[in-house]
């Protein structure tokens, strides 16, 4: 017994010398989503919908003409758009017609990661929501288990355009 007693207490130890520790809490509102509830895809186009000033995107597969008629339209209402896809992912033949709309609409898109992946899915909306999870915007998305996390959080949101912007 005392040796199990021992043992927790130098396996607690460990845990909480290895934890990392924030230097604050970010206070946020989180509504998540998940396929068992519906399309995910529509969830995201609500979102992309209330947007009113600017929107930057950082994802790994892009091929949803809806999801990319919802950013078009933003777009075209003089909306800042601006994509990053995955270099390998972006000249595919699905990709490519969805980068073409968005750009025809006037939305900048960026091709990245030429070396490794962009592995991102997240969006940033008006500097004050994040669009998050493991929901790809793919055609293929909507049929999969997939969820997203919808926060409300600006602070938060600077951090996401902060990496937004380091993404090459």
């Amino acid at each position: 017994m005392i040796r199990l007693v021992r043992f927790s207490a130098a396996a607690a130890a460990l845990f909480f010398a290895a934890a990392p520790i924030a230097a604050e809490d970010i206070a946020c509102k989180v509504t998540p989503s998940f396929s068992s509830g519906g399309s995910i895809g529509d969830a995201v186009a609500r979102e992309i919908r209330a947007t009113e000033k600017k929107i930057l995107l950082a994802l790994f597969g892009f091929n949803n003409p809806r999801l990319a008629d919802e950013l078009a339209q933003l777009a075209k209402r003089g909306v800042a758009v601006r994509v990053k896809i995955d270099a390998a992912k972006g000249g595919q033949k699905k990709e490519t017609s969805v980068v073409e709309i968005l750009k025809s609409a006037g939305a900048e898109v960026q091709a990245v990661a030429p070396q490794g992946r962009n592995h991102n899915k997240f969006a940033v909306i008006d500097g004050e929501k994040i669009l998050t999870g493991s929901y790809n915007w793919t055609i293929k998305a909507e049929s999969n288990w997939e969820n997203l996390l919808v926060i409300r959080c600006a602070e938060l949101a600077r951090m996401y355009e902060s990496e937004w912007e380091k993404i090459r």
